[in-house]
């Protein structure tokens, strides 16, 4: 029997998740969608489907699976209601606006007995996998530091108009939430360690943006923030993110050391990372960077999970799967809301 899935918010992410998900033995029952374009647009290439603006009607259709691809604001109602009604949900990130709100979405998953995922998609990553898998090996030994950048430019572009994502009251953070979340939990999924305690600093530097009719409205989101961590184990990770530096398009950086070698891995670069481990050219008085590119063995890349979606699906129908979960979600809140408030205090944050 197809899984029933509704999808709230079918523009933007949400095409990635119907592109995905109708792959499967899905059948996709209901789309919700406040734009009348992303409607229209979804409701085209799924005809059959219920389209409607009232996020409240679409449990009518006693959807198995809910995707909540909207904007951070109506992750925890939709969830909520989705959990209530007897659905499984799979949650765009950040998961909520508040660690209170995602701790409510993981403890009213649990009462229901229902499965909670969030998208943090880079754990696909076949890169990113194997760094994973070579530190469980030990190939790296003792994690010692870590080092990570993500950086985009549009929202400086003059043509990427005012939007959501710049109004607080929406979004609940900027670059902080929108890239740093997936940083997060880039170290958690590849190192397996914690965050501790972190210190952070952000910043707003385009106050204004045109919207759609042209008038200028106020930027109320961080275009930049970069923090420091401590991480369980000891290691210190030090993190920074924009969506305003030119030449950079969608550039995600993991690099990690330890005291047998280093690796890094770059998200555009899934089938290849930089890797020295060993005895190395940097040891001798050359002062030599010795970080080589090696592609990721064929096998292991060969013997990876499909996509998110499709895994998701897979574990609704009892195959075990290792997609990120709400507890991941959680996780990653927590860490969010101890930079939000390292800022506030300017002082050192247990997360």
């Amino acid at each position: 029997m197809a899984t029933r899935v509704a999808i709230f918010g079918p523009g933007g992410i949400g095409r990635y998740h119907l592109d995905h998900l109708h792959r499967r033995n899905v059948d996709i029952v209901a789309i919700c969608d406040a734009n009348d374009r992303n409607l229209e647009d979804a409701h085209a290439r799924f005809p059959h489907a219920v389209a409607t603006k009232d996020w409240t009607s679409v449990f009518a259709t006693e959807p198995d699976l809910v995707a909540v691809c909207t904007p951070n604001k109506w992750h925890h109602d939709i969830t909520i209601q989705a959990f209530e009604a007897g659905a499984h949900v799979i949650c765009e990130k950040p998961m909520a606006m508040s660690l209170a709100e995602a701790q409510v979405m993981e403890a009213t998953r649990a009462k229901a007995g229902k499965l909670g995922y969030i998208n943090f998609s880079y754990r696909n990553n076949i890169a990113f996998r194997f760094a994973r898998q070579l530190i469980r090996d030990g190939e790296l030994g003792h994690v010692r530091r870590i080092n990570v950048v993500y950086l985009q430019s549009f929202l400086g572009s003059p043509s990427n108009g005012f939007s959501w994502r710049n109004d607080i009251e929406i979004a609940g953070f900027g670059a902080l939430g929108d890239l740093g979340v997936h940083m997060i939990d880039g170290v958690r999924f590849i190192t397996g360690l914690e965050f501790e305690k972190v210190v952070g600093t952000k910043q707003t530097l385009m106050a204004t943006k045109k919207d759609a009719e042209g008038q200028e409205r106020s930027v109320t989101t961080d275009t930049n923030a970069a923090w420091l961590a401590h991480l369980t184990g000891g290691p210190i990770a030090t993190m920074e993110t924009t969506q305003v530096a030119p030449g950079y398009g969608n550039y995600f950086r993991i690099e990690i050391s330890g005291d047998l070698g280093t690796i890094a891995v770059v998200s555009d670069k899934d089938k290849e990372l930089q890797m020295s481990v060993g005895k190395t050219l940097s040891g001798y008085d050359t002062w030599t960077t010795d970080l080589p590119i090696h592609q990721v063995p064929s096998g292991f890349a060969s013997r990876q999970k499909p996509d998110g979606p499709a895994l998701i699906i897979d574990a609704i129908n009892g195959i075990e799967s290792d997609y990120p979960t709400f507890a991941d979600g959680v996780a990653a809140q927590a860490v969010l809301e101890g930079i939000n408030r390292s800022i506030e205090s300017g002082t050192w944050t247990p997360t």
